[in-house]
């Protein structure tokens, strides 16, 4: 999976941020309590406030290098005899 741009990353996280609190708000309309069950508003918050927060960009030196597997070691399957017995 690859690594979003952090632009996009903290436009993904206030959208989904956003209809947290859209559908819990209504939830809690519908089915809850509100003056009893509001703090679960700090939810979408907290979320929002970590979607915000400053990242760094991808500097080209940490994206691996084209061509380059990290999860495969190539191995023969069957070891080669060895010589000295």
């Amino acid at each position: 999976m690859t690594r979003r741009a952090p632009r996009e990353a903290r436009l993904l996280g206030l959208w989904t941020a956003g209809w947290l609190a859209v559908l819990l708000f209504a939830g809690l309309l519908w089915l809850g309590d509100l003056s009893l069950q509001w703090p679960v508003l700090v939810v979408p918050l907290i979320w929002a406030l970590v979607a915000v927060r400053p990242r760094r960009a991808q500097s080209p030196s940490e994206a691996p290098p084209l061509g380059y597997r990290s999860d495969t070691v190539e191995r023969p399957a069957i070891r080669p005899p060895d010589p000295r017995h």
